[in-house]
């Protein structure tokens, strides 16, 4: 986990984890335009805020 100015933030890996899908998946979702959340992008990482993951970890039931 990451924290930027007092948030934390879930790496591609991490959030996969936590949603029970494959790092692969939560990249081709992203590249493809088609993952309901949103990311940043610092120092050359993928960053999901870990709000952003819990809510749609909400909504796919995990």
């Amino acid at each position: 986990m990451h924290v930027i100015d007092g948030r934390k933030y879930l790496d591609t890996n991490e959030a996969a984890e936590r949603l029970g899908l494959s790092a692969r998946t939560l990249i081709n979702q992203r590249t493809e335009r088609r993952s309901p959340m949103r990311y940043v992008k610092y120092l050359g990482r993928v960053l999901y805020p870990l709000t952003e993951v819990e809510a749609y970890a909400r909504t796919v039931g995990r």
